[in-house]
């Protein structure tokens, strides 16, 4: 509070010299910023109803007053992983309208830039050229004649004397100054997280130091594998965490809303493991594991879905399965050559989209490219280290494939320039500045079920990194 001080006294000085207006004139001007004040209101609720309206679309579950508690939780995940912003459950139902609020109810600034960049919302034009302008004419002109008529019929008598109002905004202004100097907050560090020690392999339980002023907000320890955010108590130094699956996680430190420190955990798989899960927001306490091994007749990577069924997996519901193989190799992290050969397993006539995706990962970014079934280009994102190409934002129909078909890729890699070819067509050339790091791993996805008769990642000298 003592900060705000010289906010608060600096407008004294206004008040001072506008105490003897008269009151029908000030009557006059009230109406104005309450008129604004509606119309801004009006404005925001509608571009806040469109920025709802493009979140329900990409979230993909339909209405949103259908949703269960469920959706609303994973919407909340996914906002935190696409825009850093956590939004509550209980927040998304008041805006969403899955709970009654008052009529001028309206989230915080924060929410709904969250929102906008989630849904990939964007002001048409028309909106912009007439939100305002259209009720400033018409109460302009009248304040500014009735403020200029009081000022001048005002006595002479019931003025503040110009010596008196010059030495009350001296010492104003001296006093803002001197508590502003006195109350300005010094410079400490907001956070950090080390970690310290990892212990096994698959599962592993990774250590991390804590280092928090002493003086804080309330901070979080988000440890990247799509678990819930842990609370920091004051003073603490140090906490845990159980990883049980592999990969590359990246562990921050928040607060409400931002990060303030961020290290990175490998959990190793030291050889190729299978996965599968029903949802990504599954994962860490809801995937199944199983040998990834060659099967059949043409020495395949595939495991039934009667398989999957049998060791708890709901094959009658949306799930993925995974390939991957999270083993540190000593290579240059920027020159590589990956390719593999594989195919979604055939659904028959039920409607809704498949796809397949692949991921090498470094200790600082990934290079990830997702391919769609037909009509689906909208679900894609692809990262290529510090760019995310989105295909609800851009269009990203060259990543269109028939998921049926075995589809052959090659990802080439030299000196932070990628070249992506399916089936000897190129989809994809572009640079990048930020290096991936040392590769830790790489894996190959399906949305359902799959075949893969081949993967490896080489070396551009065709040393041998990865193979499948």
């Amino acid at each position: 509070m003592p900060i705000l001080l010289p906010v608060l006294i600096c407008p004294l000085f206004v008040l001072v010299a506008a105490i003897d207006f008269r009151i029908n004139a000030y009557k006059q001007i009230s109406q104005v910023p309450s008129l604004l004040a509606y119309t801004c209101l009006m404005n925001k609720k509608e571009k806040l109803n469109a920025i709802v309206n493009s979140c329900e679309r990409l979230f993909g579950r339909g209405a949103a007053s259908s949703w269960t508690h469920s959706d609303f939780v994973e919407l909340s995940q996914e906002i935190l992983r696409d825009t850093k912003v956590n939004i509550s459950p209980s927040t998304l139902k008041r805006i969403f309208g899955k709970v009654a609020v008052e009529d001028d109810y309206l989230p915080q600034q924060a929410t709904i830039e969250a929102l906008e960049k989630f849904g990939g919302y964007s002001t048409p034009e028309s909106s912009q050229s007439s939100a305002i302008p259209e009720a400033v004419p018409a109460v302009e002109p009248a304040p500014v004649v009735a403020a200029e008529t009081v000022l001048t019929s005002t006595s002479k008598s019931s003025q503040y004397p110009k010596v008196a109002l010059a030495v009350a905004a001296t010492l104003l202004l001296l006093l803002g100054i001197l508590t502003l100097a006195y109350f300005w907050p010094r410079t400490q560090p907001a956070g950090r997280i080390t970690l310290t020690d990892v212990e096994g392999v698959l599962p592993a339980t990774a250590f991390f130091r804590l280092q928090a002023p002493a003086e804080r907000d309330s901070l979080f320890v988000d440890f990247g594998d799509k678990s819930a955010m842990v609370y920091v108590v004051p003073d603490q130094e140090n906490i845990a965490h159980n990883y049980l699956y592999p990969g590359v996680f990246t562990v921050k430190l928040r607060n409400r809303q931002d990060t303030v420190s961020t290290t990175k955990v490998l959990v190793r798989s030291d050889g190729w493991l299978g996965l599968g899960f029903n949802r990504p927001q599954d994962l860490p306490n809801h995937y199944y594991a199983f040998p990834a091994g060659r099967s059949g007749p043409d020495s395949l990577f595939h495991i039934a879905n009667r398989e999957l069924h049998n060791i708890g997996l709901d094959t009658t519901s949306p799930f993925f399965t995974r390939l991957c193989n999270f083993t540190p190799v000593a290579s240059s992290p920027d020159n590589f050559v990956f390719e593999a050969t594989f195919k979604n397993e055939a659904q028959g006539k039920r409607i809704y989209c498949r796809s397949s995706q692949f991921q090498i990962t470094g200790l600082k970014n990934i290079l990830r490219f997702k391919l769609a079934s037909p009509g689906c280009s909208y679900r894609i994102l692809n990262v290529v280290s510090e760019q995310n190409f989105r295909g609800n934002k851009i269009n990203l129909s060259q990543f269109v494939i028939n998921p049926d078909q075995w589809n052959t890729v090659k990802l080439v890699n030299k000196n932070k320039h990628v070249s992506l070819l399916v089936n000897d067509k190129l989809l994809f050339t572009g640079p990048y500045k930020k290096s991936l790091g040392e590769i830790k791993g790489l894996f190959l996805e399906f949305e359902g079920n799959g075949f893969i008769k081949n993967c490896r990642l080489t070396a551009l000298d065709g040393k041998v990194l990865y193979r499948f």
